[in-house]
């Protein structure tokens, strides 16, 4: 029984420093083409030794009176490592560095790991109508806001009907009813949008519009408004 309540409180560790682990996961999205900096988690005494690794790869390390400055692999030329403070800094990021950078400071590994993805801007998007046979006769159809978002992180998607506001939109499809609503708008426009840039589509004719017939009472109104013009002409 003892054995089995010291193995039990074992495992409870094991899991509470894993999730201990991932807690302290920071994610953080740069811009591909920026510049990278990360800080170390603040310590008490005066720093002799960094280590900063991209996975399980030196990228740059430093000892004291030991080991000189030193930047590694595709990180040399692009990087600079402030050995006062720790702090990493890398330019002209590309979406092959995304991934996990850890440091180690004073011979102590941090509990802290950064999850770097690095995203591009966002396409010009184009607004398509599907499926690609719909017509003004058609029940129902969906415009698509379509643009290759796959490298450009997480983005939103907006739509505007005319010239009026921009709505936000979970997804980059919204269903057409061919019904009197629908009928009455003459364009739809697309936005796309994540965290370093954004852009908007062309206007796109609505396959369901349809001009509205002119108003009886609008049509007599004018017929007498010329009716008055000739007698007033003719005086």
């Amino acid at each position: 029984m003892g054995r089995s309540v010291v193995l039990g409180a074992l495992l409870l560790l094991l899991v509470a420093n894993v999730s201990f682990t991932q807690a302290q996961t920071v994610e953080k999205y740069i811009r591909v083409g920026g510049t990278l900096q990360l800080s170390p988690q603040p310590v008490s005494e005066r720093i002799y030794s960094v280590v900063w690794k991209y996975g399980k790869t030196l990228l740059a390390e430093w000892v004291k009176d030991q080991i000189p400055l030193t930047y590694y692999s595709k990180f040399k030329g692009r990087t600079t490592l402030n050995t006062n403070t720790g702090v990493l800094e890398i330019r002209n990021m590309t979406a092959a560095d995304s991934g996990l950078y850890s440091v180690e400071i004073n011979n102590q590994v941090q509990s802290r790991v950064h999850k770097i993805m690095a995203i591009e801007d966002v396409p010009q998007p184009e607004v398509e109508v599907k499926p690609l046979v719909c017509s003004s006769a058609s029940k129902r159809c969906k415009v698509v806001c379509e643009g290759d978002v796959s490298k450009a992180g997480p983005v939103e998607y907006f739509w505007k009907k005319d010239e009026g506001e921009w709505a936000t939109s979970g997804k980059n499809t919204v269903e057409l009813i061919n019904d009197e609503e629908t009928q009455r708008v003459t364009t739809f426009s697309c936005r796309i949008k994540n965290q370093f840039s954004e852009k908007e589509s062309e206007a796109f004719f609505n396959v369901f519009y349809r001009i509205k017939p002119a108003n009886s009472d609008d049509l007599h109104c004018g017929l007498w408004v010329i009716t008055l013009g000739a007698v007033m002409r003719s005086l």
